[in-house]
């Protein structure tokens, strides 16, 4: 159902949809009157607050674990970066620096650790910043594309986008070994989202001419495909809860 309001969707485009750790809010990105900016809303209520509408981009807003924070993409002073806001405070915070592109950005489970994509190394890669010290590490080596990256909950791997023989396909790699594993065997797919049960990756996959739902196990052996009636799925992004999305 639509949480923001009939005439909006029908006029204005959304994407990046990001559920609050608790599941009562919503992050979105809007664009009405053509200018990017991210809101938040009510699940209940359907009451909506703007939270960053600055120049150039305003993008890819993600929940800290504990709902007082919000990651997000701007480009406000240059390249698009990382910025965090404290949603009492008001405070933002510069989290990523340099003349590349970061964007993508996802919180570990406790909340010490982002996961984003960066293409800093010249291509689209996934990069770990330890939150306490400003340290900055590469995760992914295998291939030219990786992209999309969220932890699992025990911190040990993350599920992204691996592109591969031309194809992109979700995958999960183990952050111990750098072991990426596909879970998808063909198509353009995009946007997983993992289960909070860390067991299913919901994802957006082209199927007839159009992109629809589909869903793999993390180990990759079952696999379904959703489509809908009409429409086509974008970005879908699983709830806390594990019958919602």
């Amino acid at each position: 159902r639509s949480l923001v309001g009939s005439e909006m969707c029908i006029r204005d485009r959304l994407m990046s949809p990001s559920w609050s750790p608790q599941g009562r809010e919503l992050a979105f990105v809007s664009f009405e009157d053509k200018h990017s900016a991210i809101n938040v809303v009510d699940v209940q209520t359907g009451q909506r607050k703007l939270i960053s509408r600055f120049n150039g981009i305003n993008g890819a807003p993600t929940w800290s674990p504990d709902g007082k924070k919000l990651a997000f993409v701007l480009s406000k002073s240059g390249a698009a970066k990382i910025y965090e806001l404290n949603l009492s405070t008001r405070r933002l915070t510069k989290l990523t620096a340099g003349r590349a592109i970061d964007t993508e950005p996802s919180y570990a489970a406790d909340g010490k650790t982002i996961i984003f994509t960066s293409d800093r190394g010249g291509a689209p890669q996934v990069y770990q910043l330890t939150l306490a010290t400003n340290r900055l590490q590469r995760m992914t080596f295998a291939g030219r594309y990786n992209a999309t990256p969220s932890y699992t909950s025990d911190g040990k791997s993350f599920v992204l986008l691996h592109k591969s023989g031309g194809m992109y396909h979700v995958a999960i790699q183990d952050i111990a070994t750098g072991q990426i594993q596909s879970l998808t065997q063909y198509g353009q797919n995009e946007s997983p989202s993992l289960a909070p049960n860390d067991q299913l990756v919901l994802f957006a996959g082209k199927y007839g001419g159009r992109r629809v739902l589909n869903v793999v196990s993390i180990d990759g052996r079952i696999k379904m495909r959703l489509p809908s009636r009409e429409g086509e799925v974008q970005e879908p992004a699983w709830s806390p809860f594990l019958t919602t999305t």
